[in-house]
Formats: C-alpha cells, sequence, structure tokens
C-alpha cells in the first residue's frame, strides 16, 4: 500500500504543470471512490479455526464529503464517506475428526462501513496535498455459528458496531474544482458474539483496510 502512495506523489508532481498553481483547498468538496478491501477478522471460541481462514480481498466503493481549511502549506478540515463493502460469504466448516462428516460451521459477512474523520495534512506544492486521516467508524456484521450433528442448530445475529478508523492519502488538484486522491484506511471494530442457540459459542472482531481512488468536485 505505502508503494501505491509513493506511486501516487510521484504520478501526480509528474502532472503537477497542468494549470495555474495558486490551489485554493477551503471549502467544501463531494466525491465518489472506488477500491479495494481487505478483511482480516480475528476469531476465537474454536482451536480448529483462525482468523486468517476468514481473511478476504474484496470490492469497495462509495462516497465521501468534506471541508478544508487552508493556512500556508497546511491545510486541514473533517471528511464523511459511506462506503459498501463486498465481504459475504466468508465461511468456515469443519469435519468431525472422529466420526466424519460436516460439524461445526462459522460465517462472517460485512455489507458497508460509514466514517467521520478529522483529516491534516502538509502541502507538497499549491497542487499537492500529503496527509492522515482518524476518526470515528461504524459497521455492519452478520456472523453466524452452526452446529450440523444430532439436534444441531444455527445461531444467526445482525449487529452494528462502532470503532476507529485512520489512515494516511495523497490528494491532487488537477484542475480548477476537481482533485484526485489515493488512501489507505484501516478499521477496527470491538468484538462481536455468537452461538448458544444451537450453535457453539464464538467471536470475532471486524477488521479490516480499504485502498480507495476518489474524484471530487471543490465548491
Amino acid at each position: 500500500m505505502i508503494k501505491i502512495l509513493y506511486a501516487s506523489v510521484a504520478l501526480a508532481g509528474l502532472a503537477a504543470p497542468a494549470y495555474a498553481e495558486n490551489t485554493n483547498w477551503t471549502g467544501f468538496y463531494a466525491g465518489a471512490e472506488i477500491g479495494a478491501g481487505f478483511s482480516t477478522p480475528g476469531f476465537e471460541g474454536d482451536a480448529l479455526a483462525t482468523g486468517s481462514q476468514f481473511n478476504d480481498d474484496a470490492f469497495v466503493g462509495g462516497i465521501y464529503v468534506g471541508h478544508d481549511w487552508q493556512h500556508g502549506q497546511f491545510v486541514y478540515g473533517a471528511v464523511a464517506n459511506l462506503d459498501f463493502l463486498g465481504f459475504h460469504n466468508q465461511s468456515v466448516t469443519h469435519a468431525d475428526p472422529v466420526f466424519g462428516g460436516k460439524t461445526d460451521t462459522y460465517g462472517y459477512d460485512l455489507d458497508w462501513v460509514a466514517s467521520a474523520r478529522a483529516r491534516a495534512g502538509y502541502l507538497a506544492s499549491d497542487q499537492i496535498l500529503l496527509y492522515g486521516t482518524a476518526g470515528v467508524a461504524v459497521t455492519r456484521v452478520e456472523a453466524s455459528s452452526a452446529f450440523n450433528g444430532f439436534l444441531g442448530g444455527t445461531d444467526t445475529i445482525r449487529k452494528t458496531r462502532v470503532g476507529g478508523a485512520f489512515g494516511a492519502g495523497v490528494e491532487y488538484a488537477f484542475a480548477p474544482n476537481w482533485s484526485f486522491k489515493t488512501e489507505y484506511s484501516q478499521y477496527l471494530f470491538g468484538k462481536v458474539d455468537v452461538g448458544g442457540d444451537g450453535g457453539p459459542p464464538v467471536a470475532f472482531k471486524p477488521s479490516f483496510g480499504t485502498l480507495n481512488f476518489g474524484i471530487a468536485y471543490r465548491f
């Protein structure tokens, strides 16, 4: 991810003379973003399963809005986003080590994430902003635990979880009122418990990163 951010800075630097300097970063903006997500949830409650078995890469995309203030070479502001996540149908099934056949099955899905973050950065040039960002995030988790043996059952929960988000990016003002960004964000959330209604009690700890490319109009 870091190499991609560096490459974005280099490309923006080559293209920087595209229009007149003295870009004003103060004001509202709104944009759309698209990219890839990397889900790495924690998992506990079954010694035969690990969190890495639920790792997943998927498409992400959504919208963002924000406001910036510029003071000399420094820019700070606030941004909010809503992204849809493609982390679906992540499941693991274990066989009975003695009698064979399917026994426990665990499922884990994420549909969307929203965040409200502060961001602050430094202008490498009038048109290139390097920044960091951090704030609060919300996501929707669906998890299930099932026992497929005799007298088995399934427990499924859908929970909204509040957590944190942090990241870094580079934004390039390539034309009057228009900018392009490359941003990596990491999201962390509290534990989600599932099981007990016919399924073994286990827990997931949602965690994922997103690498987004976005384009915004600055008002």
